[in-house]
Parts: structure tokens; sequence; C-alpha cells
């Protein structure tokens, strides 16, 4: 065996003694958020009965029509840049609500402790 190629066999053993961790590729459906038609699943259910309601509940009308076209063009397109931003962005949202609006500077010595939420739901 020629020196260059026993010094390489050398070094790529040693190399491989050294790092024994081995490659586990993930599937990218476990990164990828789950979307419909490139939006969150429950935007997409809400626009979608808002578009339902508005043909088969208040008629289907030339002005319901021009509602329901705007709806499905705009807060669509709206929601698609939103989700481009944040996969999840709704559930934030509805996740700020719950915070105070203002919290004081300083603590009193006799403040009660508030309330913990969890930050996983339970599944039952």
């Amino acid at each position: 065996m020629p020196a260059s190629n026993r010094s390489e066999h050398v070094s790529s053993s040693r190399r491989s003694a050294a790092d024994s961790r081995t490659v586990h590729p993930i599937h990218i459906s476990l990164i990828r958020p789950v979307l419909f038609a490139g939006a969150e699943p429950a935007v997409v259910i809400v626009e979608t009965s808002v578009v339902f309601a508005l043909l088969f509940v208040v008629g289907i009308h030339l002005a319901t029509l021009a509602i329901a076209a705007f709806w499905l063009t705009v807060v669509h397109g709206t929601m698609l840049w939103v989700a481009k931003q944040e996969p999840q962005m709704t559930i934030l949202y509805v996740r700020s609500l719950f915070g105070r609006d203002f919290y004081a500077p300083h603590a009193q010595a006799s403040a009660p402790t508030p309330a913990l939420k969890p930050s996983i739901v339970a599944l039952s």
C-alpha cells in the first residue's frame, strides 16, 4: 500500500472510531406545519363557513357573490401571508389574549401568587 493511501486509511478509521454517531434522516412531514390551502386549518374552516353562509343562507345575489369573492381573495390572501410569517399565528394570538395588559413594576410582599396555566394542554 502506498504511503498516501495508508495515511488516508488511518485517518478515516480514526475519524469513524471517534465519531460513531449515525445519521437518522427526519421526514419533512414531521417538520413542516399542517396547512390547508396554504393557511391554518381553523382559518380555512372559518373562511369556507362564512362563504357558504353568505351564499346559501343569505342567498345567491350579485352582492353576496361579490362579498364572497372579496372574502376568498383578500381575506384568504392575507391569511396566506400570515401563515408564511408564522404558521401558528392564530394560536399565538389566542394565547396572548390571556396575558395581562399591564404588569405592576413592583410586587407587594402580600400579593397573591397568580394561578399557573399549563403550557402543554393535557389530552384527555
